[in-house]
């Protein structure tokens, strides 16, 4: 499911490193800097301010999801206790507890206002540690996917006998086209 969902996406790109490696920074940055359950949304809005691969960015905005969410979260309230000072005075079964509200919640807006009543302390230790996590890993994503995606690409061009400038403006042209961002299509080579 990985390699269909994150990997595959990348190998059959036919989009410009730059398009693939923002995909993957705004989907860390929102799968770790948002609350899960405000992913698409958040998304969607900045897909209309943007341009990014949202195949990809949807792929890597799951590193939080409903089967890694308590103790991810429980993660970030722990880093926040070490980064503010504070001491982390709830353990992990009570945060279990603490998070079946929102777990349970039917409706997105059930599940803000479940999140929300967590409480301050919770919230002021999550939030920096979000800030923290996703700003660390939006710039590792880029890097990484950028220098991935632009080997890949030279390793085409070089495949195909064009130079690497002259194929990633193709590809651009392609990509991109008058009418803005299209999503990648498959593989021709």
């Amino acid at each position: 499911m990985l390699y269909r969902n994150a990997v595959e996406p990348l190998v059959k790109s036919t989009s410009p490193p730059w398009f693939d490696a923002r995909g993957a920074a705004v989907g860390l940055v929102i799968g770790f800097g948002v609350p899960v359950g405000g992913h698409i949304l958040i998304m969607g809005l900045l897909r209309a301010a943007f341009r990014f691969n949202l195949v990809i960015a949807l792929a890597f905005s799951c590193v939080a999801n409903p089967f890694n969410i308590v103790p991810l979260y429980y993660g970030y309230y722990l880093l926040g206790s070490l980064v503010v000072g504070g001491a982390a005075s709830i353990d992990f079964e009570v945060f279990e507890r603490l998070m079946h509200p929102v777990m349970d919640s039917a409706y997105f807006w059930e599940a803000c206002q479940a999140f929300l009543s967590l409480g301050t302390e919770f919230l002021a230790r999550w939030c920096v540690s979000a800030a923290i996590l996703a700003t660390t890993s939006g710039i590792a994503g880029y890097w990484a996917v950028h220098r991935i995606q632009t080997d890949r690409c030279r390793k085409r061009a070089e495949k195909m006998g064009l130079e690497y400038e002259k194929f990633l403006k193709a590809l651009e042209r392609k990509s991109f086209g008058e009418n803005g961002p299209i999503l990648p299509a498959k593989d021709e080579g």
